[in-house]
């Protein structure tokens, strides 16, 4: 297999709910913890993902940008790009990040319109890993030359949006990751499970039901078109009793 293993790992609602409201992000958790709790505490999903890393020792953690940057939200601008913009358009992999003395993992993102621009470099919650973006040939001049202005090595495939298989083999190939691990439901858990992509789903499923329209579901894809796309079967591996009602499924997929 010429691409790395794929683990999700994603706290639900029993209605498959992602989160509590539309256009939020991973940081509306730590802005209202107390409402975020109903789904589950800090403690919980915690506990989680140690037990899920445990079983798996992933080298490369996963998300999608809608995780990091809420789709109504202002970019920050950039200033534009006035050079020979054909060398920003090939995968920036500077020597000193690859080879960095006490990096064990890496720290992705899936931005194919280069909306992430905040510069991190994931090293100042963790000082074994490090950021990368993962990114197309229609992202623009300005980001890809922000990411170089600040060492941050980004990889290219696909344009308008990342081809993902394409992008997981480089990832193999040229960072030599073996597992990666992704929390983010939503769209990129949705177009990896039409693309084939995962291989084992773990839920740990909130015993509320938030309902809504607009509010992002664990798996987000465009409709399907039958019989030409069909549903993605599981096969159920472990069913694991939590306190507080909760559940934890694992599932092997494709």
């Amino acid at each position: 297999m010429n691409r790395p293993k794929v683990v999700l790992y994603v706290g639900a609602s029993v209605d498959g709910r992602i989160t509590l409201g539309a256009n939020t992000t991973m940081f509306d958790t730590y802005k209202q913890p107390e409402l975020y709790g109903m789904l589950f505490s800090r403690e919980e999903w915690t506990s989680f993902t140690k037990a899920v890393f445990a079983l798996h020792e992933p080298d490369m953690f996963l998300e999608g940008s809608n995780m990091l940057v809420a789709e109504n939200e202002e970019l920050a601008e950039l200033p534009a790009f006035e050079g020979d913009p054909e060398e920003l358009y090939q995968d920036f992999l500077p020597d000193d990040i690859l080879n960095r003395p006490g990096r064990k993992t890496w720290t992705a993102v899936v931005d194919g319109r280069g909306r992430f621009r905040n510069g991190y470099t994931a090293v100042c919650d963790d000082p074994e890993t490090y950021m990368v973006h993962l990114t197309t040939e229609t992202a623009p001049p300005e980001y890809l030359a922000f990411l170089r202005q600040r060492n941050l090595p980004y990889l290219i495939e696909g344009r308008g949006r990342v081809d993902l298989p394409g992008m997981f083999a480089k990832v193999h190939n040229r960072l030599r990751v073996k597992t990666i691990a992704t929390s983010s439901g939503g769209r990129l858990s949705g177009a990896l499970i039409r693309s084939s992509l995962l291989d084992e789903i773990n839920i740990l499923v909130s015993p509320v039901v938030i309902g809504g329209y607009a509010i992002p579901t664990l798996f987000a894809s465009p409709e399907p078109e039958w019989p030409a796309v069909l549903p993605n079967k599981l096969r159920l591996l472990e069913v694991k009793h939590l306190p507080n009602d909760k559940l934890w499924l694992r599932y092997k997929a494709g």
